[in-house]
């Protein structure tokens, strides 16, 4: 019985290395699973785990389900995803985050230990939180700063898809307004206006009717 021998291609056998700093030895790719910009989520893992390992004296693991939750989180909220777990995974902060949750929520029961999943399920007032209480530290104003353009990219985009549609006079309302004030007080006004409106049309409707 003829045996075929084939020889090895190495080309074929692909050990992808990284280079770290200079003196030290090679690593291969897999070495590290924790890199920010190849693996965000298993980062944002391990800061999470350092800091309930810190403040809570918590060790262990996440599991898939926390995982996808952590990464649900940052889909939401993006690079914010970091700087809102390192502040909210201290025991005072998350205490008035719980408290805050259950004056919004009427919800009784809070968790004593960060969760990911709670913290997921109520990010708005988190950030909320979070912004409140650096509003006046000079460390957290440009932390502040991005959370008020969040707010207001998003109350924008709101705005011209509930308020601004085939009306131009509105559109460039919306357009003119560079802050979050200006905007927060023009949502406000248009709110208003909105509800006048269909006020109006239920009037006209029933006076039509009779």
């Amino acid at each position: 019985m003829a045996i075929e021998v084939r020889k090895l291609d190495c080309s074929q056998v692909r050990h992808k290395m990284i280079v770290v700093e200079e003196g030290t030895e090679l690593k291969p790719s897999w070495a590290s699973k924790t890199d920010p910009e190849k693996h965000p989520v298993r980062f944002l893992a391990s800061v999470w785990q350092q800091k309930m390992k810190s403040n809570f004296g918590v060790v262990g693991s996440m599991t898939p389900k926390e995982l996808g939750q952590l990464k649900a989180l940052r889909l939401h909220l993006g690079d914010l995803t970091r700087e809102l777990i390192e502040w909210i995974v201290e025991p005072v902060n998350w205490w008035h985050f719980c408290q805050q949750v259950r004056a919004e929520s009427k919800i009784h029961l809070v968790l004593d230990y960060p969760h990911i999943g709670f913290l997921l399920g109520h990010r708005g007032t988190a950030l909320r939180v979070m912004r409140s209480k650096l509003c006046n530290s000079g460390a957290g104003a440009d932390l502040v700063k991005r959370l008020d353009q969040r707010e207001y990219e998003q109350m924008k985009a709101l705005m011209l898809a509930v308020y601004a549609e085939g009306k131009p006079e509105r559109l460039a309302k919306i357009e003119a307004a560079k802050t979050l004030i200006e905007i927060k007080k023009l949502f406000i006004e248009m709110m208003n206006e909105s509800t006048a409106d269909s006020t109006n049309e239920i009037h006209l409707g029933l006076k039509d009717s009779a």
